[in-house]
């Protein structure tokens, strides 16, 4: 995948059911892209931090911009699995499930953590994607969120198959990386990495896409697209522009590790 240090062999060719395309999705239906591979996402946005209900959709509206929507094979959301806000719960599930229908996506990939049968569900998934994995077929975990459900998966993977699994995250020992384990006695970036994925740390992305004044994300508000126009008014609601875990999903689909929000904003405009 282009996160990766070579790109994937070619492993076939997937239409995404409902995924008929929009001008904010660049157009057509989706097909899996080999060069990029499968992506899985686990985030949190029901408990502390409040910026993952602008970043969730923006991740989505980046991935449907190059047709990528049949590469995203898991979402898991609210995935602060201890305790919730019900405001956040409210913002982040409206920003994942409408984000994901606007743009496309097969909406039986999404799993809301805070439901405990869809948190067994979207556990077999992503074990199941984590299964899967070779070495002409990776899997990229973005890890927007705390560690505790990705590490639930890859604990009941198989060892030989989670070699072949990224575990991408940004910064160094951020409150996403330690959380679980510092706050809930559960587990931290470095056991996932003892499990056997591969590291892949990228520098913080608060820098380039972290607050800034909405002023610059009018682009998307004078669009004249709806699903842009939807995508502004969830980063509006958050008030202050971070879009900055969805910097992980811009590096592992282009390989660019410093991306800032001119780049995105070029990206989703070409």
């Amino acid at each position: 995948m282009c996160a990766a240090t070579a790109l994937l062999a070619a492993c076939g060719t997937a239409l995404i059911p409902g995924s008929a395309g929009t001008p904010a999705e660049g157009g057509g239906g989706s097909t899996f892209d080999s060069e990029v591979g499968r992506i899985a996402i686990s985030a949190d946005g029901n408990q502390h931090d409040n910026d993952d209900w602008a970043s969730a959709p923006m991740a989505l509206a980046i991935l449907a911009h190059r047709n990528l929507q049949a590469n995203l094979v898991h979402f898991d959301y609210n995935n602060h699995i201890w305790d919730s806000s019900d405001e956040h719960v409210e913002n982040m599930t409206e920003s994942v499930q409408e984000g994901a229908e606007r743009f496309g996506f097969d909406t039986s990939r999404f799993f809301d953590d805070t439901d405990s049968a869809q948190l067994d569900a979207g556990t077999a998934n992503l074990v199941k994607e984590i299964n899967a994995s070779t070495d002409d077929d990776q899997l990229a975990i973005v890890l927007a969120g705390p560690i505790e459900t990705v590490w639930m998966a890859l604990d009941a993977a198989d060892p030989e198959a989670r070699k072949h699994v990224e575990c991408v995250t940004h910064g160094e020992d951020s409150f996403n990386q330690t959380h679980a384990k510092t706050d809930h006695d559960g587990h931290d970036y470095e056991d996932l990495i003892d499990l056997g994925c591969e590291r892949v740390e990228i520098p913080d992305q608060n820098s380039g896409l972290g607050p800034v004044d909405m002023d610059f994300w009018d682009f998307l508000e004078d669009s004249g697209d709806e699903n842009w126009e939807w995508l502004y008014s969830r980063m509006d609601v958050v008030g202050n522009g971070d879009v900055s875990d969805a910097g992980m999903v811009f590096y592992v689909i282009t390989g660019e590790e410093k991306a800032d929000r001119s780049d995105v904003k070029d990206y989703l405009e070409s």
